[in-house]
């Protein structure tokens, strides 16, 4: 009888409705990777998926990842899905030597932190925010550029990169607010923008406040173009077609299942499987769990150690992302930003960020 593996899975599948749906496409992406490895001949384990839902909670996710590692036949760990609770997650997986790999999270403390055990799939925000502002002025040549921030563990370093990188290429900071997250009114954020009349105002902020804010703006008259990250992209910040405003533009460090051909096997399967398509970090998170099951069966012993030594030496791995390899610090070698506008309130892909000035 072959023995038995699990991946832990650890994601939003409620409180939070915006990021439950992501949480819940990322967790069929995992499993639709262990069932098509368990469907191969020559696996030489079976492997299950032990799912965990985060609420996007520093207790809950803590909770889980204690269950994961006291679970033995759990060798890695997809998740979590967020900067604050993988923040929280990585030193415990670190001192049991549990591999975490995170889809999605991107604050860049967790890849200065020295902890061997984490490694994720996608670019941190300082890198995301650098290449946000060299859109902004090198592709939509911005000059007097606006800010908007919450000050949260994803949005603060990936404003701060944005300010640093435009006044390098020689554009202005006119104007930077802060919110408080979980409001749903914001004048002073109104006022300022219509006194300012920014170029272009970046949102670095997630989609319940996003929508909020750029509405309010919208409404207040404002018509500036706003540049968001993929904290926005799913959002109803998208649809403006009632205002004749350019875009809005957006970044995103996740794979575009719908347009990159690297994608394109997973995006059949995905669809084939579940009878729908969803793009926000499903390439990302079924790639975590093929590394890792590749890790499983290169490994000549089934325990944490030697799983983690094969992710360390994972090479050219050729996934639904591209590429893959790890550097020393868990990130990803050659990461790439795509650029979407929106046109006719759908969000076009305009390419990725290095290819585009």
């Amino acid at each position: 009888m072959k023995p038995l593996v699990r991946i832990g899975c650890s994601v939003v599948l409620s409180e939070d409705e915006d990021e439950a749906v992501h949480g819940y496409h990322i967790s069929q992406a995992v499993a639709l990777a262990v069932e098509q490895a368990n469907k191969t001949d020559d696996l030489p384990f079976s492997i299950e998926m032990s799912l965990g839902d985060d609420k996007a909670d520093l207790e809950a996710a803590v909770d889980i990842a204690q269950g994961f590692i006291s679970d033995s036949t759990v060798l890695g760990v997809v998740g979590t899905m967020n900067s604050h609770t993988s923040l929280a997650t990585a030193p415990l997986y670190h001192t049991a030597g549990l591999t975490q790999i995170s889809p999605s999270a991107s604050n860049p403390a967790l890849g200065q932190k020295q902890y061997k055990t984490f490694f994720r799939m996608v670019p941190h925000d300082l890198y995301q925010g650098q290449e946000g502002a060299r859109y902004a002025v090198k592709g939509l040549r911005a000059s007097r550029i606006a800010v908007v921030h919450d000050g949260g563990d994803f949005t603060r370093p990936l404003a701060e990169r944005f300010v640093q990188t435009i006044e390098k290429l020689g554009a202005s900071v006119i104007s930077s607010c802060q919110i408080e997250p979980g409001g749903h009114h914001y004048p002073e954020v109104v006022t300022d923008m219509s006194k300012h009349r920014p170029d272009l105002i970046f949102l670095a902020l997630i989609e319940a406040e996003g929508r909020i804010v750029a509405n309010q703006l919208r409404q207040a008259g404002v018509r500036s173009p706003f540049l968001g990250t993929d904290g926005l992209k799913p959002s109803l910040y998208l649809t403006t077609p009632d205002y004749d405003v350019e875009g809005p533009y957006h970044t995103s460090a996740s794979t575009d299942v719908y347009k990159q051909a690297c994608a394109a096997e997973f995006a059949r399967a995905y669809q084939a499987r579940y009878g729908e398509l969803y793009s926000v970090y499903t390439a990302e998170a079924y790639d975590a769990a093929n590394v890792l099951i590749q890790a499983y069966r290169r490994a000549s012993s089934l325990d944490r150690t030697t799983v983690l030594s094969e992710i360390l030496g994972t090479k050219e791995f050729s996934g639904a992302t591209g590429t893959l390899e790890f550097d020393q610090h868990g990130e990803r070698v050659n990461p790439s930003i795509n650029i979407y506008k929106v046109v006719d309130s759908v969000a076009t892909f305009l390419g990725v960020s290095s290819d585009l000035y």
